[in-house]
């Protein structure tokens, strides 16, 4: 009984789906000794271990940076540097150009001195307080000299201002430090005292008194235009 016993225990292997199991196990056990990398892990591996391609790329690429940093970026610098102060001569030389044209186009003045003052004196006359500012050599002097005038003639004080200019009769020349300039002195007597604005101060007045007065006024020649300007009144 213990025999067949047995022989029942273990008879369901003969079966066609055990036949099939055990050949499949079999099969699976020769492809897996037949390749081994297939199954079996690389027990050499190791995980700080860096790969020597990536190493290389990184150490050039490293060097590289530094190249570009220690020697490109003077290189640029000097580039950059040359073709802005290129570019500043350029422009400077072309507002030189501008300014000599327009020294040379000038027309408010005269070929004396002399012509230059009565030429001033009745611009002023006429009410054209922006020619008369025209007359002054400085490009400052214009300006301050327009203010000047409008300032006067919109408080009525203008025609005041004019009549305390002497006549050209009573110019004298003075010796002069400037061989492109002259100066010009003279004596005027005030038979009453005379109100103006203070040029100074916007607002003001002063009280110019009767009585004798000395100024002068210096000249300046614009070469360019061969013509004499106004450099102090």
């Amino acid at each position: 009984m213990a025999d067949g016993g047995q022989d029942d225990k273990y008879n369901h292997i003969n079966t066609m789906d055990d036949k099939k199991f055990f050949e499949n196990i079999t099969k699976n056990n020769f492809q897996n000794d037949c390749n081994p990398d297939v199954s079996k892990p690389d027990m050499n591996f190791d995980p700080d271990k860096k790969p020597k391609k990536s190493y290389w790329k990184f150490t050039l690429s490293f060097l590289a940076v530094m190249f570009v940093a220690l020697f490109g970026y003077p290189i640029v610098k000097n580039v950059y540097y040359s073709y802005v102060a290129e570019n500043s001569i350029n422009d400077t030389l072309q507002m030189q150009a501008q300014y000599l044209d327009a020294l040379k186009s000038d027309t408010f003045g005269g070929k004396t001195p002399q012509e230059t003052y009565e030429k001033f004196v009745a611009t002023l006359k006429n009410g054209n307080i922006l020619d008369a500012a025209k007359f002054y050599m400085r490009d400052e002097d214009r300006i301050s000299a327009y203010k000047k005038f409008d300032d006067m003639q919109k408080s009525g004080s203008l025609e005041n201002w004019i009549a305390e200019l002497p006549n050209w009769s009573v110019m004298k020349e003075v010796e002069y430090w400037d061989p492109d300039g002259k100066e010009f002195q003279y004596e005027k007597f005030r038979e009453k005292d005379v109100v103006i604005d203070d040029l100074l101060i916007k607002g003001e007045k002063i009280t110019l008194p009767a009585g004798e007065y000395t100024g002068a006024i210096i000249f300046e020649i614009n070469k360019s235009a061969n013509i004499w300007k106004i450099y102090e009144l």
